[in-house]
């Protein structure tokens, strides 16, 4: 126990004699040199120690970027999905006032149909409207867009669906009238799924560039005067006893949603 109180008054003794040494300055040539010493080292961690905080500073500053902007990704792609709608209901709007003007103007009986899928090969060009049987489709009626320009027959019916022959099919024959002034009528042919034409044109016939062609009213089930297309050019040859008209569609037959029945 002695021993212990030596060390013990000891220790404070050796503290005391420190304190008062240093108070007096006689440490600072000591310190000085431990200071300059320890710089160097002290600078360096002193960097890093920056250089750490930077780095963690940047990284946290990039992965709130990072969130921001797949949140904003996400916002974006909600935007095109509700803009993407808002132009389909806006068309659909269009075409239903399209419809329903045609309907009025017209006093036709027509049913309205939306195209499920379409059906082409290198000879072919045909759609499934999802009308059948149910809504009193047969075969043989036209088919018209919104705004009455035919595209055009029915040539199979189901129930719940129908096939439409376009005029650009292979298959595709409809009898038509040229708004010309001799009111030349011919039958409009499709061209393997691309075009069609009006073939069957007497030679003496005055036909132009720009004619409007529309429905002869010689099928039973196809109004008259259902617009058609334009004349783009001539094919004449004079050894031949009819010539042929190379006709432009009115309406793309490729970009379209709904369509019209008219039913007699």
């Amino acid at each position: 126990m002695n021993n212990f109180f030596k060390l013990v008054i000891l220790g404070l003794i050796v503290i005391f004699l420190l304190s008062t040494l240093h108070y007096v300055n006689l440490f600072n040539p000591i310190e000085s040199s431990i200071i300059k010493l320890l710089s160097p080292v002290q600078e360096k961690i002193y960097s890093l120690v920056i250089s750490l905080k930077d780095f963690n500073n940047k990284w946290v500053a990039k992965r709130d970027l990072m969130a921001e902007n797949e949140s904003l990704q996400q916002k974006l792609k909600e935007l095109r999905v509700d803009k993407s709608k808002v132009n389909s209901l806006e068309n659909e709007n269009r075409l239903l006032k399209e419809e329903l003007r045609f309907t009025k103007e017209s006093k036709l009986n027509t049913v309205a149909a939306k195209i499920i899928t379409g059906v082409s090969d290198s000879l072919s060009k045909s759609v499934i409207i999802n009308r059948g049987s149910e809504s009193q489709v047969a075969e043989g009626m036209a088919v018209v867009s919104g705004d009455g320009v035919m595209i055009g027959k029915i040539y199979e019916v189901y129930n719940g669906y129908s096939k439409v022959l376009l005029l650009t099919d292979n298959k595709s024959r409809v009898a038509a009238t040229i708004q010309n002034l001799d009111k030349t009528t011919g039958l409009i042919e499709g061209q393997f799924g691309l075009s069609f034409s009006m073939t069957n044109i007497p030679q003496d016939q005055e036909i132009k560039e720009g004619d409007l062609i529309v429905t002869s009213g010689l099928e039973g089930k196809i109004p008259k005067d259902l617009l058609i297309a334009r004349v783009e050019s001539i094919n004449q040859i004079e050894s031949e006893i009819f010539k042929t008209a190379l006709l432009s569609p009115i309406v793309s037959l490729d970009n379209l949603s709904y369509v019209l029945v008219i039913v007699p």
